[in-house]
């Protein structure tokens, strides 16, 4: 079975034996093509994430100055170089997890810690690793402490 469906097993195992707490863990992101992902990099309220990959496509690039908002403003070349790096991280829980579908993020903003505590039992359970994230509209925060996350990463 893949992450997301091991996800899902434990979600479901979390809320069967805690009814009370129905629907407040909700899977969000998955599978991502390596295109979603390129446009989640290029997202201009991410700019303090990612910034190793975006280093380095400056730096192949020179006569950028800075990265374009938009997959559509680059050019088949800069694509071909996303479509790559992105490629050969795919997968890997320190890359790109969510392309190849090899991990899932679960909401956790309605849950105290008790809930979350319990949820990540279940996940640990299923033989998913779980990292926390704090998610806003604008940032990314990783390793952050339990009390703070809003966001399970799991993976295998």
């Amino acid at each position: 079975m893949g992450v997301a469906e091991d996800a899902k097993k434990a979600v479901q195992a979390f809320e069967d034996e805690n009814p009370k707490l129905k629907g407040k863990a909700v899977l969000t992101s998955g599978s991502r093509t390596w295109e979603e992902q390129l446009d989640i990099i290029l997202d201009p309220k991410r700019k303090k994430n990612y910034p190793n990959i975006k280093k380095s496509f400056l730096k192949d690039f020179p006569d950028l100055k800075e990265l374009p908002e938009k997959s559509k403003d680059l050019t088949k070349d800069q694509l071909k170089w996303w479509d790559k790096e992105i490629n050969k991280q795919a997968g890997k829980p320190d890359g790109f997890a969510h392309v190849g579908g090899n991990a899932q993020d679960v909401s956790i903003e309605s849950l105290d810690d008790d809930g979350k505590k319990a949820l990540q039992q279940k996940l640990e359970d299923a033989k998913l690793k779980v990292y926390y994230e704090y998610v806003t509209k604008t940032d990314s925060e990783y390793g952050v402490a339990l009390s703070k996350a809003n966001v399970f990463h799991c993976y295998k």
